[in-house]
Parts: structure tokens; C-alpha cells; sequence
């Protein structure tokens, strides 16, 4: 037989540990300051107009201006003067009946006494003869706006890094071994 060396391994093992890095990183808010003034403001609000027309009012109290007057007057004369003239006529055809009682002439001018009406010069009354017109006036406004005011401190960041680790370690050592054949010495 012939003899053979034997040869065992065993294999390194390692061992691996490790830990993640941290990062903190604070900041201190800004200390803001902020001043902001009142705007310069100038109002003005001027006063309505205001306008009240008395015309038609005085036309119907005394008439109005002597054209008014005149006009007026001008205006009605024609339906005056048919309103005579159709008295007139109806005294006429009561005088032509002179043979019925009661139209005689003393009768019909006796009981004419009264006068004739005399023409309107005035306008009509209303309670709409005074107009009123008002304007009312927009306010002015003007507003001189002022920039506000900033100041800002500002901190800086505080940074905080803690490294993380990495541990490799050998938990067995790789290892040959051979032995060697037994020679039989008595040969």
C-alpha cells in the first residue's frame, strides 16, 4: 500500500459588525423685527350740491314774470271766449222764445248777475313745483403708503456629526494541517 499524506482545512470566519453614522443639525430661529408705520392718508370730502328750483312754486303763487303772465293769459282767452260766446247764444235762444214764461228780457239779464270769470294768470298748484336736484360729491382720498421696516438676524446652524463604526473580526483563523502517513518501521 502506499502511503498518503492527509491534508485538513478548515476555513477563516470573520465576524462583521458595524453602526450608522448620525447627523443632527439644529438651528435658532431668525429674530425678526418688523416695524411698519401707518400710511399717510388725506381725506377730503367735499360738501353735496345742492339745487332747488321755486320757479314753477312762484308761477302758481302770483303768476310768474309778466311774459309768464301774458302767456298764460294768451293761452286761455280763446276757451274764455267760447265759453261767452256759447252764453250768448243760449241768452239769445232764450230771448227768440220770448212767449214762454220766464224769457222775458228782465229774466234772462236779471239773473246774469254775476260777473264773469276773469282768466287764470297763475300756473296750476301741485305739490311737485319745487324741484330738488342734489350732486353728491365722490370724497378724494390719497394714501401715501411707507415701506415697512425689516431687520433680520439670522443664527447659524449648529452641526453635529457622530461617525458610525465598522468592526471586522477574525472569529477563527483559517488553518491547514497535515499529517503525515505512518511508516511502519519494522520493515
Amino acid at each position: 500500500m502506499i502511503p498518503q499524506l492527509q491534508v485538513s482545512t478548515q476555513p477563516s470566519s470573520l465576524e462583521i459588525s458595524s453602526s450608522k453614522a448620525k447627523l443632527s443639525i439644529s438651528q435658532q430661529r431668525p429674530d425678526m423685527e418688523i416695524e411698519s408705520p401707518r400710511a399717510k392718508m388725506d381725506i377730503t370730502s367735499p360738501r353735496p350740491d345742492m339745487e332747488i328750483d321755486q320757479h314753477q312754486a312762484f308761477r302758481a303763487y302770483n303768476g310768474g314774470t309778466a311774459l309768464e303772465m301774458n302767456q298764460q293769459i294768451y293761452s286761455e282767452l280763446p276757451s274764455l271766449m267760447l265759453e261767452a260766446l256759447a252764453k250768448r247764444v243760449e241768452q239769445g235762444n232764450r230771448m227768440a222764445e220770448f212767449h214762454l214764461p220766464g224769457n222775458s228780457i228782465g229774466e234772462i239779464y236779471g239773473s246774469d248777475w254775476k260777473r264773469d270769470p276773469f282768466i287764470e294768470f297763475r300756473a296750476p298748484a301741485s305739490y311737485d313745483n319745487v324741484d330738488i336736484h342734489v350732486n353728491r360729491n365722490e370724497p378724494q382720498i390719497n394714501i401715501e403708503p411707507i415701506t415697512p421696516r425689516i431687520s433680520a438676524q439670522a443664527y447659524t446652524p449648529q452641526i453635529e456629526y457622530h461617525p458610525g463604526s465598522l468592526d471586522i473580526r477574525v472569529k477563527q483563523y483559517a488553518s491547514i494541517e497535515i499529517t503525515p502517513p505512518q511508516i511502519d518501521m519494522t520493515m
